[in-house]
């Protein structure tokens, strides 16, 4: 049993201004989960050139995202905090509820701990804001949990190892797809990337992106047996293979058929850089210099009223399985 829960998000810059985005860009891409294993250089390069240079450029997007979303603020950091207060008023007073972030914007995971342990809770139940798992989601929140938590050794540490299979994610997220398909538009589900080489050493990431995919084809061409249903990948850094087929090549060869395209974004719960720039703005614009038509994009899940209760009941009480 649990007396509080701790949700941990993949974290962003406070705000739009070049130092936070710097700082954000170093611990993120400085963390060895993100990249796996960079060249022996890369840390140097990161803190001398590339955080440096990015994070004016990066700053620009960060401002017209916070714009685009219209929320006053990161939207991830807004709905990450709505999520939670949500789950907290579902949940009651009797389970204390936190969330804390990985990298750039506060809290921490050590911060969020601290709380717990100042309202004297022993037992917390961590869940990642990840669906997949993966060494760059679910394992780097455990291993970065693990090493927060052995600063509090009254603090016993419950960890969810991520819901890909979770009916309640799968059928909320169906649901906010059917408000917005026509039953004809093709649907790319486009995930987050991932260096190629992981998945040929073990890393789950793709399986579960595979198996959702295949759970919304059962659900979707229910509704139309001609459905067209594609996965891809979306959010390539550096010079490696990524895992394909490219959400970028996907829109270009629907574009040029000058059909129309919805886009679904399952490896995020909250809207974010990916969500509102990287798939509204950039590739939007692909699909549209290509001669494609109406584009359209399904929104995360964020906190809507109907998952956040959905979740509290269903998935934050019930026993997950994949708990350390």
């Amino acid at each position: 049993m649990f007396d509080s829960i701790l949700f941990v998000q993949l974290g962003s810059p406070e705000d739009a201004s070049p130092k936070s985005v710097e700082k954000y860009l170093m611990e993120f891409l400085g963390d060895r989960h993100t990249l796996g294993n960079p060249p022996f250089y890369w840390n140097w390069l990161l803190r001398h050139i590339i955080a440096p240079k990015r994070s004016v450029k990066s700053a620009k997007k960060y401002q017209d995202l916070i714009d685009r979303a219209g929320v006053g603020e990161m939207p991830l950091l807004y709905y990450t905090r709505l999520f939670a207060e949500g789950i907290a008023q579902t949940v009651g007073p009797q389970i204390a509820v936190r969330y804390a972030f990985e990298f750039g914007a506060k809290p921490s995971i050590a911060e969020a701990l601290q709380e717990l342990s100042d309202l004297g809770k022993k037992d917390v139940r961590v869940i990642p804001l990840y669906p997949q798992r993966s060494m760059v989601t679910t394992v780097a929140v455990y291993d970065l949990a693990k090493a927060a938590f052995e600063k509090f050794p009254e603090l016993r540490m419950h960890f969810i190892d991520g819901f890909p299979q979770n009916e309640v994610w799968l059928e909320e997220t169906l649901q906010e797809i059917l408000k917005v398909w026509d039953k004809k538009c093709p649907i790319a589900f486009s995930f987050h990337g991932t260096p190629q080489k992981w998945a040929a050493t073990g890393d789950p990431y793709s399986l579960d992106c595979e198996a959702e995919v295949d759970w919304f084809r059962r659900k979707l061409t229910a509704v139309n047996p001609d459905a067209r249903i594609y996965i891809t990948y979306q959010s390539r850094f550096g010079p490696v293979k990524w895992l394909g087929p490219y959400s970028t090549t996907l829109a270009a060869e629907l574009g040029q058929k000058h059909e129309d395209l919805l886009v679904v974004c399952p490896s995020f719960m909250a809207d974010n850089l990916e969500t509102i720039f990287e798939i509204d703005v950039e590739l939007k614009d692909v699909f549209e210099k290509a001669g494609g038509k109406k584009f359209l994009r399904v929104p995360c899940l964020n906190a809507n009223a109907h998952w956040v209760e959905r979740f509290a009941k269903e998935v934050v009480r019930e026993d997950l399985e994949g708990e350390r």
